[in-house]
């Protein structure tokens, strides 16, 4: 076994190096009680630890580096459920319409002419395959709104003014359920987006401390 430490006969540079090691977790042959016991009776240790502790914190503990926001475009990207079922409506809805637009496609209008029925039939499955494109592209979903609120809000008020004046059966314009259903689900589709690109821009966060 080493010699006992005598601290009778130590330098207050041998106490100043204890201080240090101790604030740096490294080891010493001095214990930390003989280091606080010397400190307490030492004016010159006490002012040096008390330096020592102030420069070991200083460069420990700097300013946060500034970090981007990115919550809202990984919230807009993650596929969330409320943003995944509407693609599934999209793809119903498109897949009804072309069957749907097949006989006007034929010439058969109920009782409009071949060719209305044809251009009728036409813009049919324009709106179906736009529904379609959005149901594997959903980021389009937004441009192809304002088109399908168009389309369908007309069709629906111009079948309505038919109904009752008697020109068409109430029964015969239900499928237009369908193109109601379909704008929904466009809405839905398009609604995260849009509310993403008009969000206003986050504030940068308050730069904070952190320990090395």
């Amino acid at each position: 076994m080493g010699r006992p430490v005598d601290y009778h006969h130590m330098q207050c540079s041998d106490f100043e190096e204890a201080i240090s090691a101790h604030l740096d977790g490294e080891a010493s042959t001095i214990t930390p009680s003989d280091v606080e016991a010397h400190v307490a009776r030492c004016a010159s240790c006490r002012a040096f630890e008390a330096q020592a502790a102030v420069l070991n914190r200083v460069l420990r503990v700097r300013p946060a580096e500034s970090v981007p926001d990115l919550s809202v475009a990984i919230l807009a990207s993650a596929p969330t459920t409320s943003r995944v079922w509407p693609r599934y409506v999209l793809l119903w809805v498109g897949m009804t319409q072309l069957v749907l637009a097949v006989p006007a496609l034929a010439g058969d209008g109920r009782g409009a002419s071949t060719h209305v029925a044809r251009e009728l039939g036409s813009w049919a499955i324009a709106l179906a395959i736009g529904l379609l494109v959005v149901a594997w592209q959903p980021r389009r979903a937004a441009g192809l709104l304002p088109f399908a609120l168009a389309l369908t809000g007309a069709t629906a008020l111009t079948a309505l003014l038919d109904v009752i004046a008697g020109h068409a059966p109430a029964s015969g314009e239900l499928l237009h359920i369908i193109d109601f259903a379909g704008v929904g689900a466009l809405w839905f589709t398009a609604r995260a987006p849009i509310n993403a690109r008009w969000r206003p821009a986050p504030r940068p966060r308050p730069q904070g401390l952190r320990t090395a």
